[in-house]
């Protein structure tokens, strides 16, 4: 009987689980400051805050770690405020009410890992007139902006995945900014590119935006835009850029959208590469021009005479069945249709302004014979002998 008792307890005390003791929760009536070259390591403790940021980094070189934040319900403060030089963020988790990190006139600060879960009334991570920063392995959800950057230089995001915002990643006029392995999903648009300079986004899977823009990627007065080797799908719009000079668009799939490209007044592009296929419908253009387009796949009748892979058949894109159909679905039934052909020649653009794939890479799949003449006479006969020697009925 003392054996049982004895293996009983010791089963309770494997089975029973772990409880956080009271000194594990910390209500927070100021915030923390950490400064130059300390290092603050929360871990095992759940920091509250309500009216005040939990913690400030201020200075250079100060390192927080393994900090877990939560905010009172209606604050507008944030969770987390980083100024200055070189600090660090590592394994942060943040429950925001508002914005959940601030980096704000600062140079080379990291955040790693951070994970942020708001209420769709902040930013998740906000970057303001700061240079060289590094945000990698970043994961937001529930937010009103993912990443905001706002002016500022040199940045690097590394895997960031957001979801359910109204813009993943939000760029408003900084410079030289590297976006490596996106994973943007569930947002208004995956990423808003405005008034920037050099932005590379590539190796990313943008897909299934909701909403009534639900976009991939929306560039406006985006100069030397470079979007490379992306998967974008399941969107209204695959990539939309309006007043964007100098980009380019290489070696994306952009399939699965009602739209793969919008662009209006979007000069001296470059597209080569891309998989267009499976959009509703490839590409809409408007008053853009001196772009160079070739090498990508519409999904268009081709016909490769010389065998090198592109079409001599070039890939032209006018709008006008697509401003028709936008107005009144009730036109796509007419696709092919002899009186839209007509129309299409009464409504045809200039060349100069209309986007033209002068050679689209071959899509449709070809048949070669590579038999003797004797095998081309035996096929012949057997396909006679079928068509003369079968049996035959009469039906009265």
């Amino acid at each position: 009987m003392r054996q049982l008792k004895l293996g009983l307890l010791i089963g309770l005390l494997f089975a029973a689980p772990s409880v956080h003791a009271e000194s594990d929760l910390v209500t927070l009536e100021e915030p923390i400051v950490v400064r130059s070259n300390e290092t603050f390591d929360g871990a095992g403790k759940r920091f509250v805050s309500c009216n005040e940021p939990a913690f400030r980094l201020e200075g250079t070189g100060a390192v927080l770690e393994n900090v877990v934040v939560e905010q009172c319900r209606q604050t507008d403060v944030a969770a987390i405020q980083v100024s200055g030089l070189g600090h660090q963020l590592i394994d942060v988790t943040v429950e925001a009410s508002g914005t959940g990190i601030v980096v704000e006139d600062s140079y080379g600060v990291r955040l790693v890992r951070p994970v942020i879960s708001g209420s769709n009334q902040h930013e998740g991570i906000s970057l303001l007139n700061s240079e060289a920063a590094l945000i990698k392995g970043a994961v937001i959800d529930r937010v009103r902006d993912g990443i905001y950057i706002e002016n500022g230089s040199g940045h690097q995001l590394i895997r960031p995945s957001v979801a359910d915002a109204r813009y993943g990643v939000h760029l408003m006029f900084p410079t030289d900014v590297s976006i490596n392995l996106p994973n943007l999903r569930r947002n208004g648009a995956g990423a808003m590119i405005m008034g920037t300079e050099r932005v590379v986004i590539e190796n990313g899977q943008i897909h299934d935006q909701v909403g009534a823009t639900a976009t991939g990627i929306m560039l406006f007065e985006a100069v030397e835009t470079t979007l490379r080797a992306n998967a974008i799908f399941g969107n209204r719009i695959g990539i939309y850029a309006e007043k964007s000079e100098w980009t380019t668009i290489h070696d994306n799939g952009v399939n699965g959208n009602d739209v793969g490209l919008r662009l209006k007044s979007a000069n001296g592009m470059t597209m080569a590469g891309n998989d267009l296929t499976g959009n509703r419908y490839p590409v809409v253009s408007f008053e853009s021009a001196d772009n160079v387009i070739q090498g990508n796949d519409w999904g268009g009748q081709t016909l490769d005479l010389t065998r090198d892979g592109f079409s001599e058949i070039p890939f032209r894109a006018d709008p006008y069945l697509f401003l028709l159909a936008d107005s009144y679905e009730a036109f796509e039934l007419l696709y092919g249709a002899p009186g839209l052909t007509v129309l299409e020649r009464v409504l045809r653009s200039p060349d100069e302004v209309t986007l033209t794939d002068a050679g689209p890479i071959v899509s449709a799949f070809r048949i070669e014979w590579n038999g003797s003449f004797g095998a081309v006479a035996l096929t012949g006969m057997m396909v006679l002998l079928w068509i003369f020697g079968r049996k035959r009925y009469d039906y009265v």
